[in-house]
């Protein structure tokens, strides 16, 4: 399973190839169609991780949300663009790169409070300028439980693996 500092990176790459700019997006797979044809050739504003959970913002309004899970992945290739392989869910096409997204647990547009919602549900992202380490620290130092289990608890601390 990706963890917090591979959806970092994908955010940053994500927002070097796309961002800025109007972006076309499809689902080959058909899993995504609707959303994508709400989202096809609006600007990506900002991609953004949070943990484990990684968001491609168009409007405050127009949120998408990804999180990988186990089988999850995406492939960022340069242009030209190439017919679907395999079970696309969502393809993003920019002016220099093309990225194809594949199994993951979660592929949803969300309005801006939805996205707002998931964030909340998360413990601070360590690897976020804004984390607040302090919130951290108060859940484990309340809690009996073993430390590596309230690392792995995403509502303690977003985006760790222990082990």
């Amino acid at each position: 399973m990706p963890e917090g500092h591979t959806t970092h990176r994908l955010a940053q790459r994500h927002q070097r190839y796309y961002g800025g700019s109007p972006v076309a997006l499809s689902s080959p797979q058909g899993r995504f169609t609707a959303a994508a044809a709400v989202l096809d050739g609006l600007v990506l504003q900002r991609a953004e991780a949070y943990g484990k959970h990684l968001f491609h913002l168009y409007q405050p309004d127009l949120v998408v949300h990804v999180h990988l899970g186990l089988y999850g992945i995406f492939t960022e290739t340069m242009l030209p663009v190439q017919p679907p392989r395999g079970q696309v869910r969502m393809r993003l096409i920019g002016s220099t790169h093309w990225t194809d997204l594949r199994g993951p647990t979660a592929c949803e547009l969300l309005t801006g409070h939805e996205a707002d919602s998931v964030r909340a549900r998360l413990g601070p992202d360590p690897l976020r300028r804004d984390a607040d380490p302090d919130l951290a620290w108060a859940r484990i130092s309340r809690s009996r439980a073993p430390l590596a289990t309230l690392l792995m608890d995403q509502s303690v601390l977003a985006g760790v693996k222990v082990g």
